[in-house]
């Protein structure tokens, strides 16, 4: 077996795992749809809209996809990125103001 076709069974694999949690993550669904609710007590409503917010698979499978493929991208890694940026520049101003308070 060459490299290449080794990384793409591994590639195939993850993404037969990913398959499996789904599957798992579908039974935990229909057990926590029964029970889980936010809310008062009065009017308790569902915590998840709908299966894909609890379970996006498509989010797990361009996730595994990103790290086989160099030249990979999605609006899932895309946005994940954006949202670090985000993080990352919001941090650096909280340092920023406090290295402000402290010089004055």
């Amino acid at each position: 077996m060459t490299l290449p076709e080794y990384q793409l069974a591994m590639e195939a694999y993850a993404i037969k795992q990913t398959l499996r949690r789904e599957d798992i993550a579908m039974q935990a669904w229909f057990n926590q749809t029964v029970q889980a609710t936010k809310g008062s007590d009065k009017h308790p409503k569902p915590r998840y809209k709908n299966f894909k917010e609890f379970y996006n698979t498509e989010e797990q499978e361009d996730e595994i996809r990103a790290q086989f493929e160099p030249d990979y991208t999605s609006k899932f890694i895309t946005k994940k990125r954006e949202q670090q940026l985000i993080q990352e520049r919001f941090e650096e101003l909280q340092e920023l103001k406090q290295k402000r308070k402290g010089g004055n």
